[in-house]
């Protein structure tokens, strides 16, 4: 391998673990020899390389090229944490100005002499949810998570964030509500990135067609197999 392109500012480098400590330090290798490009770094450091690649290899036993590969890392995860704050602002601010304006209409309908008994009270504004997933068995097919509290769901339009189980990798997902015949009744689609070390599936679910009761929540990452989570809806 050689080493060609401008390397990361090791300076970024933080340590986080024990881990860190140790393969950030124990190897110094100043001249950079049998480095990897950074292309390949940038490869390693994105998981888009099987295991066994030997790259992974040279990591442990150079710590310049294990700092490039954990700075490259860290600074993917604090690009994605700062995508779901903005993302999480504008669900925030759509949400506000859809409340003034049902209360700018409300405020107009009083004026011209309507009243609460004729005007239907109809919420438009999707709800926040949060669903963890973590505590449910991997399960696949139709296989059932077994040992957990049934996930809680609202009736109505959800802004859903996902924590899926350990293990679970980034990417692009597939989400279907059940009903207790487990036929299909909403279907979404969004896209897993990892925030706080948890892979992270932000969605909307629309859960209006459901009667209350008991369901079930399928997701499955795209070309993967569903796995289902039991659900209560209230």
């Amino acid at each position: 391998m050689t080493n060609d392109g401008q390397r990361s500012d090791p300076l970024r480098f933080q340590i986080e673990n024990e881990m860190d400590l140790l393969l950030g330090r124990a190897h110094p290798n100043p001249t950079r020899e049998g480095c990897p490009p950074r292309d390949l770094l940038v490869s390693l450091s994105r998981h888009e390389l099987p295991i066994g690649d030997p790259a992974y290899d040279h990591l442990s036993k150079c710590s310049p090229c294990y700092q490039e590969f954990r700075a490259l890392q860290q600074g993917d995860a604090a690009a994605q944490k700062a995508a779901v704050r903005r993302k999480r602002i504008v669900y925030a601010t759509a949400a506000a100005m859809l409340v003034l304006a049902i209360g700018g209409s409300w405020f107009a309908f009083r004026r011209a002499g309507g009243t609460p008994e004729n005007a239907r009270s109809t919420s438009l504004a999707a709800q926040e949810t949060r669903l963890d997933l973590r505590p449910f068995a991997v399960t696949r097919g139709d296989e059932r998570a077994k040992d957990s509290a049934a996930l809680t769901l609202a009736r109505g339009r959800l802004n859903a964030t996902i924590l899926l189980p350990v293990g679970a990798e980034p990417g692009d997902y597939e989400v279907q509500l059940l009903d207790s015949t487990l036929q299909s009744r909403s279907t979404s689609r969004g896209t897993a990135a990892i925030v706080d070390y948890v892979t992270t599936l932000q969605t909307t679910l629309d859960t209006s067609a459901l009667a209350p009761g008991s369901s079930q929540l399928a997701v499955r990452r795209q070309g993967e197999d569903w796995r289902l989570f039991p659900a209560q809806l209230r």
